[in-house]
């Protein structure tokens, strides 16, 4: 299985999101109520790998179209603000 690439990450205060581009190897969505980035670290520093465009590793909302077996199985993502919270867009209720 391919893991879903980040096509889009407009949490600029992340670690690590270097020009709307995601860096971490693979996040972690949802907190089994919402679809937040587990992943996003408000931080001075960058994280990440610079060379490697972020994944989905893991999601834990288990009620997205998206979802099985707590695997995200879109083919990519976006990440961005919903309300003033870091959240998965592309997550869609099943």
């Amino acid at each position: 299985m391919q893991l879903p690439v980040i096509s889009e990450c407009a949490a600029e205060g992340c670690a690590y999101n270097q020009d709307h581009t995601c860096h971490a190897v693979a996040i972690t969505v949802g907190d089994l109520s919402n679809p937040t980035c587990d992943t996003f670290m408000s931080a001075d520093m960058e994280g990440g790998e610079p060379s490697v465009t972020g994944r989905v590793g893991a999601c834990k909302m288990a009620d997205c179209r998206h979802n099985s077996s707590l695997e995200c199985h879109a083919p990519s993502i976006s990440v961005g603000y919903e309300q003033e919270q870091v959240d998965c867009l592309t997550y869609a209720r099943a």
